[in-house]
């Protein structure tokens, strides 16, 4: 039995080790929220008034032109201590709490003390089975719910499940005889052979493209829509194939040639300044939130105001772009280049970059391209530095790329990730699970990257089964950060524009062609009607804003008021041909709408209202109207 103990340890032990807790409070989790709230506007990366930076550890115990800010042990002797309690700083309004006060003397008295990092080293074995990490994710979850007391709701029932998987693993809600099939289905392996089916079907694929390319049409600065199709189609390719994410990003970011060739070069163009410009500064920026998951671009025109990036960290990112072009005239020759020198440079010419007059502080510095937080490389500077840039970003040694993979990923099934929002990871802002956030990025990692083996892991998980109703006990915003129950999320406009399809059976919904017009040969292809819907409900930030209601009274109205979705598409005139009864066909329309049976009170309820009606067929039509203006509908829970 202590050998069968032991194995279980090992087995379902996390990799790495979170930053250990000190006793008493820690810097980057208790003190650095304080400060950053009353103090780095004086003392941290833009200005440093008397020399002191209270950005980190080192520096605030570095101190200033006045000596050491903290005296580790004795708060009363510390500077920091003695401003702070007198309220002599900060010298504004924005006085320093009770409360804070209390955690910062806490801090200093206890040895002012910071979590104890333990080195990331390189890690090579098997990924493991699915179920397994299944069983890590919830071993973690449930030690956390158990620590602070809130309780999990119960496991979703089948049909809450069902809708659920479809729509975080498709963009799109069962079919009726899907639904129907899965209900029915008595095979107690059925919700684990179902992700297998979905993930095995071309949906995925599609699906996870168009995301990954909102992601990047958020990103954008330049209002041109860029021809993502092409993109998308590119990356669905790869996505089914299972290729590691690592290879897709590498592939995308190192590309080089025609964009007719070569979709994936539309990224560039999504890194273009207002003018259609590329831009180094606008893609290092990008990258940095996207595939790290930090801020760097509060460092692009002096030191991180709030981290300890410095302004040449970002420049020295930005280097490895400083030959990147688009041209985008004539059309036929758009596509991504580096400009390289026509004659060799000199033997031992280090790449640089310089920073750009107009930028607040050392305009006209040269700056070596180096790797975030490491190295300065040896780069030939006849050929693109644009693959070793990709290859260092994705490499296993580089442990930030899988976590924030392992986060965004996390974020999009369960609501929010462990770090959020997910582009600000940082001492400021510690995970809510550090050791299952390391965990899992490493999973990521010896898996090859393996974006389907994650989502296995993810969706086998009793966190992710979790109904979305509250018990008692968890009622609060707190137990959606524990992961205690499923966050709902809002159907983006995409998956919206498909539900609504799939519940009314049509294949596309748009306004009504007129035949009498003549269609102008030199005239380009008018929009397709799910772009046009797309366009209609698209707003600002939402691709990473999951459980953000962004629907606005225009939105609402055109749901409610446009006579498709009063007409009941195929479906009502699909189940009246079959159904025996009023009840038969409200159960019907409750399978196809909202993936579920109606309850008995359901379906005497709207029975007895369509009866009201003028006719049966106009009844169930307002059934179907009902039903697709409900928050059931929109939503995903």
């Amino acid at each position: 039995m202590t050998r069968l103990l032991a194995a279980f340890v090992i087995l379902f032990a996390p990799q790495f080790a979170a930053a250990d807790s000190p006793k008493g409070p820690a810097f980057e989790a208790d003190v650095l929220p304080i400060l950053n709230a009353h103090c780095l506007q004086c003392h941290g990366g833009v200005h440093q008034k008397n020399g002191l930076d209270l950005r980190t550890l080192p520096t605030v115990l570095k101190g200033g032109k006045s000596g050491a800010a903290v005296v580790p042990g004795k708060p009363d002797e510390s500077l920091l201590w003695q401003k702070i309690a007198k309220d002599e700083m900060p010298k504004t309004d924005n006085k320093v709490l009770h409360a804070n006060k209390k955690i910062i003397r806490e801090w200093i008295a206890a040895g002012a003390m910071g979590a104890q990092k333990n080195p990331e080293a390189a890690v090579s074995r098997p990924a493991r089975k699915s179920a397994e990490v299944a069983k890590l994710i919830d071993r973690e979850i449930n030690a956390r719910l158990a620590a602070v007391k809130v309780p999990a709701s119960p496991k979703a029932e089948d049909a809450e499940f069902l809708r659920r998987v479809y729509l975080d693993i498709t963009g799109k809600p069962p079919v009726s005889e899907r639904t129907l099939a899965f209900l029915d289905d008595a095979d107690p392996r059925k919700r684990e052979k179902l992700i297998d089916s979905l993930l095995d079907s071309p949906e995925f694929g599609n699906h996870f493209a168009e995301r990954w390319v909102n992601v990047f049409r958020q990103m954008a600065v330049i209002q041109k829509e860029w021809e993502p199709q092409p993109f998308q189609m590119w990356m669905a390719e790869p996505f089914n194939d299972g290729r590691g994410w690592d290879k897709i990003v590498q592939e995308m970011l190192a590309v080089s040639g025609l964009f007719a060739d070569h979709p994936q070069a539309a990224f560039y163009y999504y890194n273009a300044d207002m003018q259609g410009k590329f831009e180094p500064k606008i893609v290092t920026g990008n990258v940095s939130q996207v595939f790290l998951g930090v801020q760097l671009q509060c460092a692009e025109c002096h030191d991180h105001p709030f981290s300890d990036y410095k302004q040449s960290d970002f420049w020295g990112m930005a280097a490895f772009f400083s030959l990147t072009s688009t041209p985008n005239n004539p059309p036929n020759t758009r596509g991504v280049k580096d400009n390289l020198p026509k004659t060799p440079p000199k033997t031992g010419t280090r790449v640089v970059i310089s920073i750009p007059q107009g930028e607040a502080r050392n305009a006209g510095t040269k700056v070596r391209a180096k790797f975030l937080g490491g190295e300065e490389p040896t780069l030939d500077p006849t050929v693109s530095f644009r693959p070793a840039f990709a290859n260092w970003l994705t490499s296993r040694e580089n442990r930030q790329f899988a976590k924030a993979s392992v986060n965004r990923l996390w974020a999009q099934f369960l609501g929010r990730g462990f770090v959020h929002p997910l582009n600000d990871f940082g001492d400021h802002n510690t995970p809510s699970h550090p050791q299952l956030l390391d965990a899992l990025a490493e999973e990521l990692a010896v898996s090859n990257y393996d974006i389907k083996h994650m989502i296995r892991c993810i969706c086998q998980s009793d966190a992710y089964q979790r109904s979305s109703k509250t018990t008692s006990g968890n009622e609060g915003a707190e137990a959606e950060s524990l992961f205690a129950r499923m966050t709902t999320k809002v159907l983006p406009p995409e998956e919206l524009y498909d539900a609504l399809c799939i519940a009314m059976e049509l294949s596309e919904i748009g306004p009504v062609a007129d035949l009498k017009k003549k269609p102008n040969p030199k005239a380009p292809p008018p929009p397709s009607p799910r772009s046009v819907f797309v366009s209609a409900f698209r707003n600002p930030g939402e691709v990473d804003e999951l459980t953000e209601i962004k629907l606005g009274v225009p939105h609402v109205l055109k749901l409610m008021n446009e006579s498709v979705y009063n007409s009941g598409g195929k479906t009502v005139e699909r189940i009246m041909a079959t159904a025996k009864t009023p009840e038969e066909v409200i159960d019907g329309l409750f399978i196809a709408i909202l993936a579920r049976h109606a309850t008995p009170a359901e379906q005497k309820r709207f029975a007895e209202f369509t009866a009201t009606q003028s006719s049966p067929r106009a009844g169930y039509n307002r059934v179907v109207w009902i039903l697709l203006n409900s928050t059931a509908f929109t939503l995903n829970r």
